[in-house]
């Protein structure tokens, strides 16, 4: 009767049959039933086991997990897969007493590793790595998803510095780094040399800068890109020691904006739109300040004349007539002259809001109604002189109210 032979994983190995001996499916010769001269056999697998199958090349027809001593390199070697017949495919352990290479899977060390030094010439994938003495690393230390622990790379003093050996010896960081910086905030003091962003050569898509969620200081003076701008913390960002421009080429944001009406800026110097370029407003009117007599609401009708330059229109169908308070104009001329109160916006052109007593329809051509109101003209009325302007809405209710016109000063 035949022999089944099963593996450790219960998976059949081979069958033999009786009077032979299987030597095929193995490193050993396995015997079948009625085999003579059988206990030979045995006893020279006995024999290679305890030997180890030692020679200067792997043993025949090995199995997954056999062991195997390399008599060339006196390492005693493991086969990671059935049948693995190239020496240098085995996994290898190395001897205690003298130096040698272990080249064996991924090892799971779920207890304390104590080694005297730890030499990687390529990656060291550690979860926590702590040293009291030196570690030598001829590759790459890498820390995976924990801690990396040292008193100091290359040296046995506390942890104060991690150093090259001098500043013409640096290297290189990669990846995204988090620093949490000291009990007074301070996470990277850059003493001597400059941060520096090297351009994205050939890549338009590439972009470098500095990102923070505090100030940033220039010669010790903070920057406060939320707070105040002035000369003594921006200086050095945008000009050189000689006064010079930093800026080579062109700046090309995609909006300016403060955040209230009255915030703003200046302009200085000449500037030209280029060919198709355009300027946009919000707001629809273009107007002047001109000195009044006493404040005015937006929307009042004004003539020429009284104390100052001009004051509320005083008649009906006046031939004074000179323009209609602004109430938020697109473009601002004389802006430095005055207040809304001393000085308010006229609007010369455009579209404002004007008080109106009456009636009116979109389309009536408007006239001056007294007390700086306007009016819509009857027939006969209108004239080139005492034209406010046309509305561009309708009122329908008597009495005093507001409409939309379009207006133009005379």
């Amino acid at each position: 009767m035949a022999y089944t032979i099963i593996r450790s994983d219960g998976n059949v190995l081979t069958t033999i049959q009786d009077g032979t001996i299987n030597t095929t499916s193995t490193s050993l010769g396995l015997p079948g039933r009625n085999k003579s001269s059988y206990g030979q056999v045995l006893d020279t697998n006995f024999v290679r086991q305890l030997e180890s199958y030692a020679s200067p090349s792997p043993p025949p027809n090995p199995l997954r997990g056999q062991l195997w001593f390399n008599t060339t390199t006196n390492v005693l070697c493991v086969c990671p897969v059935d049948g693995t017949l190239v020496a240098s495919n085995w996994l290898t352990l190395t001897s205690t007493t003298a130096a040698g290479n272990a080249t064996l899977a991924n090892i799971n060390a779920t207890g304390n590793l104590i080694a005297n030094n730890i030499t990687s010439n390529n990656y060291l994938t550690v979860g926590i790595l702590t040293t009291t003495a030196n570690a030598n690393v001829t590759g790459n230390l890498y820390a995976a998803n924990a801690n990396l622990v040292v008193a100091r790379i290359g040296s046995l003093n506390p942890v104060t510095s991690i150093s090259t050996g001098s500043p013409t010896t640096g290297g290189t960081m990669v990846g995204t780094w988090t620093m949490q910086g000291n009990s007074s905030g301070l996470a990277w003091n850059v003493q001597t040399g400059n941060i520096k962003f090297p351009e994205a050569v050939g890549n338009a898509s590439l972009a470098y800068g500095i990102m923070c969620d505090n100030y940033m200081y220039a010669n010790g003076v903070s920057f406060q890109p939320s707070g105040t701008y002035t000369n003594a913390n921006v200086f050095n960002y945008l000009t050189g020691s000689n006064g010079v421009s930093q800026f080579t080429g062109n700046i090309k944001p995609t909006k300016v904006e403060t955040t209230e009406l009255a915030g703003g800026g200046n302009i200085t110097g000449l500037w030209s739109l280029g060919p198709g370029a355009r300027l946009e407003a919000t707001y629809a009117d273009l107007a002047e300040r001109f000195e009044s007599d006493q404040p005015y609401e937006a929307g009042t009708v004004v003539e020429l004349g009284g104390v100052a330059e001009i004051t509320a229109v005083m008649d009906e169908l006046s031939n004074n007539v000179f323009g209609v308070i602004s109430t938020s104009a697109a473009y601002m001329m004389n802006s430095r002259a005055g207040s809304d109160n001393t000085h308010p916006a006229v609007a010369i052109s455009g579209r404002v809001p004007v008080k109106v007593k009456g009636k009116v329809k979109k389309g009536d051509r408007l006239v001056s109604a007294g007390r700086g109101y306007a009016r819509a003209a009857k027939d006969g009325e209108a004239g080139s002189f005492n034209v406010i302007g046309r509305s561009l809405t309708t009122k329908t209710t008597d009495g005093d109210g507001e409409i939309t016109a379009i207006v133009v000063i005379k």
